[in-house]
């Protein structure tokens, strides 16, 4: 674990007074902030729903995200066909065009140095192309037709899958950081709310994201 997912860790660990100021604008919606709040303390896996934390160390920016995998890529059991092959891949490389979905404000000079996706879809993908090398003799058909019953049996229809990216970010003048445009909604229609927490330096703050309410001020 480098230092900035060390201080990321570290920081998000500690509990954060935030849901004031939204939930005195919301007030209807006391019942969903509670619900809101245990779903962020206990990390539950609920579809429409992702977290995104953001750490600012110097002048590096790490962000992470976390999501299930029917927001991103509209299902979440293994891939067995060529569409869900094929759609896998495209999120996955839209994931990984972070200056596309994470704009800061100019003045903070910030671009992306890396992103990482990582995913158990993407370790059973990797699996299965690796049975299909050493099984030549099995029809590809049938050979995926069993995987994806077996899969479906196995989970009795709860199978559960995330999708997670870690973005570096450099920052030319990070003391000018000022608002991060969030551009997820645009590019994934399955991702409903963005829970978003924050570290920059010694402040902290939290915001839910929706795709009419996409930008962070710090």
């Amino acid at each position: 674990m480098s230092l900035k997912q060390t201080l990321l860790s570290a920081a998000l660990a500690t509990p954060l007074m935030l849901i004031g100021p939204w939930s005195s604008a919301e007030e209807k919606h006391d019942h969903d902030h509670d619900h809101d709040q245990e779903h962020r303390q206990h990390g539950a896996h609920v579809h429409g729903i992702a977290a995104l934390n953001l750490a600012l160390e110097g002048n590096e920016v790490q962000i992470e995200l976390d999501s299930p995998a029917a927001n991103i890529v509209g299902f979440e059991h293994a891939p067995s066909s060529a569409d869900d092959h094929a759609a896998l891949g495209k999120a996955v490389a839209t994931l990984k065009d972070g200056d596309r979905l994470f704009k800061f404000n100019d003045e903070a000079g910030c671009r992306m140095e890396t992103a990482t996706v990582t995913s158990e879809l993407l370790d059973e993908e990797h699996d299965e192309h690796a049975g299909h090398a050493e099984e030549e003799g099995h029809d590809h058909e049938e050979h995926e037709h069993g995987k994806k019953d077996e899969h479906e049996h196995a989970g009795e229809g709860e199978t559960h899958s995330d999708i997670d990216a870690t973005y570096h970010f450099e920052c030319d003048t990070p003391d000018k950081l000022a608002q991060l445009t969030v551009e997820l909604f645009e590019a994934f229609s399955g991702l409903e709310e963005l829970k978003v927490q924050y570290v920059i330096e010694t402040k902290q703050g939290a915001a839910e994201l929706t795709a009419k309410d996409h930008v962070v001020k710090f």
